[in-house]
């Protein structure tokens, strides 16, 4: 079944579906905006109002714990109860039935609520974390109790006025588009703005007519041409200082990034590509140019400072500096509500959600919460270590750091597999076992000395990514078939020219020692040693003198090929 995680809504949904088409819309994991009940009951009572603290989200009543859809008809009956429970709660809620397959559903649309705290009847503050209704306690609570009263400063109406020339008509219509609406001309600009929730009519003394626009700042920080004419301080100051510190150190290049949301990111990691280095990496028979820093985390961590600061803090700006080793996004503000830096990759809480919301249906974040996970995930997969997060009164730093596990054509050949090798210790290991054609226990709890290396040998078999050959203490461990067909047979290809480099050398000097094969392949004094045995095996080689006056010959007839 689909793990969909797509944030619905009730106009969305068809009358009829199939069970097939239910599970693929809905997706059979609850999480954060989907809760799924066999019936109506008490649990409405925490459901509700956590749902109304984080993002809201759809209670889908008729699917019981095991997934089975086992129905729960939109009675007369059914709509009272599930009033009575949202009218305790002070939540209003939209109800309507869905027909699946020969069963009808009832579903439960709980909006967010902003600007005020939904409580449980019994006075118990929610937030949905993963599929589950947690409780906030102590200064947790007090400080999302903070955060979710005052009024965000992308809330406030624009002090300017609104003029349509003040804001990229095809930002708003990129917008628009990816939010399944039509274009708009400019004169039509206020409308599309209302659609978007970042304006509205002040209809409370209305005298004909549509009533005054309201327009606030969430509309300029998201597609005004120059968002600082409305929010002191929405820009991005850029930075290449060279070194790694301490002190502020020479500055080589610097850059000031503003305008709609989008074309911000595009300045500033164009600047960050700029100012980082690319590597060209052979994988196979594939050339590929590879990014010093995983172009994703990057762009999440640019994405997560512009979305998450604290515009309230007027004249601060986020800035971004780019170090010879590393690179420091600061953003305006602290963590938001009850986020700490040890909850922030399970919970979340949106300083700015109308531009949350956008960013959402734009398809410029994935899923609430989410982006922190990425960064981490973008940087385990490329070996690197993870994102670093200081936090601080007036501010938040993430720093990302170029320092590397494994070579760059390694994390190509890993990037190749592509799912599969799940942690840094398993990526590890298959490189090593890349590298050396086959490999023995030892050699792996050598390479990695804090792994369980048994449990860690026993999972890798299991996901078909190494095999085992041979007994006892005989037992090593090679590439699967399936790792090195979905590579490219990149690994046995790298070991190939490895071997035959050595004996072209041989050929061409007459003889080689193991110190000089070692320079032949960039100085690995193991892999030298270990391709001489190999190739002494095969008979491809002869050995003569004793250990310190070794040297090894081509045997006669060698064979060209090495496979």
């Amino acid at each position: 079944m689909c793990m969909a995680r797509r944030r619905l809504k009730l106009a969305d949904i068809p009358d009829r579906l199939t069970a097939e088409e239910f599970w693929a819309l809905f997706g059979d994991v609850e999480h954060e905006g989907l809760d799924f009940k066999r019936g109506i009951n008490d649990s409405l009572y925490e459901a509700i109002p956590a749902m109304a603290m984080t993002n809201g989200g759809i209670l889908v009543h008729g699917v019981d714990d095991e997934r089975r859809i086992l129905g729960c008809p939109l009675s007369q009956r059914v709509q009272d109860r599930i009033t009575r429970y949202a009218k305790e709660c002070n939540v209003e809620v939209e109800v309507r039935a869905v027909g699946v397959g020969e069963r009808e559903l009832t579903l439960v649309a709980v909006p967010e609520v902003g600007e005020r705290v939904v409580t449980t009847p019994d006075g118990r503050l929610l937030r949905r974390v993963g599929g589950d209704s947690q409780p906030l306690r102590g200064e947790a609570m007090a400080l999302f109790v903070r955060d979710r009263l005052r009024v965000s400063a992308e809330q406030e109406p624009l002090r300017r006025g609104f003029d349509p020339d003040d804001f990229d008509i095809d930002a708003v219509n990129s917008a628009l588009v990816r939010q399944g609406r039509e274009p708009v001309a400019r004169e039509s600009l206020g409308r599309a703005l209302c659609d978007l929730h970042v304006a509205e009519r002040d209809t409370s003394h209305r005298h004909g007519g549509d009533g005054e626009l309201i327009v606030v700042a969430a509309a300029a920080l998201l597609f005004a041409h120059d968002p600082r004419r409305f929010v002191a301080g929405a820009e991005v100051q850029l930075v290449r200082r060279v070194g790694i510190g301490p002190g502020p150190g020479p500055t080589s290049d610097r850059e000031s990034c503003c305008g709609p949301f989008e074309k911000t990111v595009e300045c500033c990691t164009g600047f960050i590509e700029r100012h980082t280095r690319q590597f060209e990496v052979v994988t196979g028979v594939r050339r590929e140019l590879v990014p010093e820093y995983p172009a994703a985390a990057v762009r999440e961590a640019v994405v997560n400072a512009l979305a998450h600061r604290d515009y309230a803090l007027a004249g601060a700006t986020i800035d971004i500096t780019v170090w010879d080793d590393r690179i420091e996004f600061l953003s305006p503000g602290p963590l938001p509500g009850h986020i700490t830096a040890a909850n922030m990759r399970t919970e979340h809480f949106s300083r700015n959600r109308l531009m949350m919301r956008n960013l959402k249906e734009m398809g410029l974040v994935e899923e609430f919460g989410d982006g922190i996970d990425r960064m981490y995930r973008e940087m385990e997969a490329r070996l690197m270590p993870p994102p670093e997060f200081e936090t601080a009164a007036a501010s938040v730093t993430v720093t990302l750091r170029n320092r590397q596990l494994a070579d760059f054509e390694d994390r190509a050949w890993l990037q190749s597999l592509g799912a599969g090798p799940d942690s840094t210790e398993e990526r590890l290991a298959l490189v090593q076992t890349r590298r050396a054609g086959r490999i023995a226990r030892r050699e792996f709890a050598e390479a990695l000395p804090h792994a369980d290396i048994d449990r860690l040998l026993r999972t890798l078999v299991a996901k078909g990514l190494l095999e085992r050959v041979g007994r006892g203490g005989g037992t090593q461990y090679r590439l699967s078939a399936e790792v090195v067909a979905r590579a490219g047979d990149s690994s046995f290809e790298v070991q190939r020219r490895r071997r035959q480099s050595l004996l072209d050398e041989m050929h061409r000097r007459g003889s080689l020692s193991a110190a000089e094969a070692t320079r032949v392949l960039d100085g690995d004094v193991k892999e030298a040693r270990r391709i001489l045995s190999a190739l002494s095996d095969a008979g491809l080689i002869q050995a003569t003198g004793n250990t310190k006056a070794r040297r090894y010959h081509a045997a006669p007839r060698a064979p060209v090929s090495t496979r």
